[in-house]
């Protein structure tokens, strides 16, 4: 945005920094060609021996000579560019003057209207917070009042209460707490579950100490009945130890009696027995005895049958055993005289198998080879094709 106090410049040709040709400079005039032509002076020396050597060392000593003398013409321009600048803002520093106290009047009363909203904005921002904080302040107050109440309820109190809360907390005012009225309504929520709770735990309580108090009553009456009836069990007891103890007494005599008795009687069972064993014993051996003889007589009857029969089965087998062998040379017999007659049917058919291998034998002359090795590799042919035919002459006249 312009400023219409700002004054105008006359027009007129002003010197412009970034127009300057560095080129145009005094103190670069002539370096390029001059450069150019040490270039073309000095060409490159390649050190082959020490008069190349010396001639190299040479030509890089002119052009280091023609590389700093542009660096210093660099440290001179920019030495009198370190000049101008600094004449430079000397002139900005007196125009900044001009305009300065004026900018910093006007910045002051910008702070000072700055600060002014600040304060203004923090101020409402206090009051903002102080009234939500005197908000819930009021909720927890409240809240705490009828917590402690609750804490502290008995189950005498419990209708007192629920009034005092129907009438108070539960009708209070709920638009005064502005945005926080569902905090409240919340919180509240909570105040009347906790109140049910501690009605619900106090009532049981209460259940709970009459049940006690009720079963107390019933535990004193069953221990007095259990008294009454231990008395009672123990004069029972006592009168029937008494008569148990004269039972016993009775009963002792009698089984003494009896035992006196039954140790006779066992006394004459025994001597019963004694005889009977005896006489049991007698005829146990005149039995034995006679069995003995039974058996013997049938081991004797058994070992003759068998003996027979041993010698019947050895007979036959001696019978069976002279048949076989009677049977055996005959087949035998037969056999030999079958294979005679088959090896004399063989003898025509052999002589015609033998007849035909001798004629293999050669039917032209030998060729003529005057190679030796192959002359001698065709008689070992020759002569291994004769061996065969005798082998197989051989085993024709040997075959059964």
């Amino acid at each position: 945005m312009s400023n219409e106090n700002t004054p105008t410049m006359p027009e007129q040709n002003l010197f412009q920094i970034e127009n300057v040709n560095v080129n145009s400079l005094p103190e670069l005039q002539g370096m390029k060609e001059k450069q150019l032509q040490i270039v073309k002076d000095n060409p490159f020396v390649e050190i082959t021996d020490n008069k190349t050597y010396d001639d190299a060392k040479k030509s890089r000593t002119t052009l280091v000579t023609a590389r700093t003398e542009i660096q210093n013409q660099d440290k001179l321009i920019a030495s009198k560019i370190k000049k101008f600048r600094e004449a430079v803002a000397g002139v900005s520093e007196e125009l900044i003057a001009i305009t300065r106290p004026y900018e910093d009047k006007q910045q002051a009363e910008v702070k000072r209207w700055e600060e002014a909203k600040e304060k203004e904005k923090l101020e409402k921002a206090r009051l903002e917070e102080e009234r939500k904080t005197n908000i819930k302040n009021l909720i927890n107050s409240i809240i705490d009042e009828a917590t402690t109440k609750i804490n502290k309820l008995s189950f005498e109190t419990i209708e007192s209460l629920k009034l005092y809360f129907e009438q108070n907390i539960f009708k209070t005012d709920v638009s005064q707490f502005e945005e926080f009225e569902l905090d409240f309504n919340e919180k509240l929520m909570l105040i009347k579950n906790t109140l049910s709770s501690k009605i619900k735990t106090l009532e049981e309580a209460e259940a709970q100490r009459l049940e006690k108090i009720k079963m107390d009553e019933e535990r004193k009456q069953i221990a007095e009945a259990q008294a009454k009836l231990l008395a009672d069990q123990k004069a029972a007891e006592e009168k029937a130890a008494a008569d148990r103890k004269s039972e016993e007494a009775r009963l002792a005599k009698i089984k003494a009696d009896q035992e006196a008795e039954l140790e006779a009687q066992r006394k004459k069972l025994a001597d019963e027995k004694e005889r009977q064993d005896a006489e049991l014993k007698a005829q146990q051996d005149k039995i034995d005895a006679e069995n003995k003889k039974i058996q013997d007589e049938k081991n004797r009857i058994a070992k003759e049958e068998a003996d027979k029969i041993a010698a019947e089965k050895a007979e036959q087998q001696a019978k069976e055993e002279s048949d076989r062998k009677a049977k055996e040379a005959e087949d035998a017999k037969k056999r030999a005289k079958a294979e005679a007659a088959r090896l004399e049917s063989l003898k025509p058919e052999k002589q015609k198998a033998v007849e035909f291998l001798q004629s293999l034998q050669y039917s032209i002359d030998d060729p003529e080879i005057t190679d030796e090795k192959l002359k001698e590799e065709l008689v070992n042919a020759m002569k291994r094709i004769q061996d065969a035919i005798s082998d197989s002459i051989s085993a024709i006249k040997n075959f059964k």
